[in-house]
């Protein structure tokens, strides 16, 4: 089985933070894109994490099937 290292809380709280940003909006082009290069690399975080989590619940579904002889 695979060992998933999730996201560290800090970088979630960083994340929640960002998106506090966004919704109040940037304050000028320069934030702007600040906001969207920050943007960009944690919805590849996320989905980087998200995919990884689901490898990790289907080799546990095998290693649970295997277990009990459902494979």
């Amino acid at each position: 089985m695979t060992d998933h290292v999730q996201l560290p809380h800090a970088r979630v709280e960083e994340i929640r933070d960002l998106l506090a940003r966004l919704v109040i909006g940037p304050a000028d082009d320069t934030e702007a894109r600040e906001l969207l290069a920050a943007a960009r690399t944690a919805l590849t975080d996320l989905l980087n994490d998200r995919d990884d989590l689901v490898r990790a619940n289907a080799e546990v579904c095998e290693d649970l099937a295997a277990w009990t002889g459902a494979l």
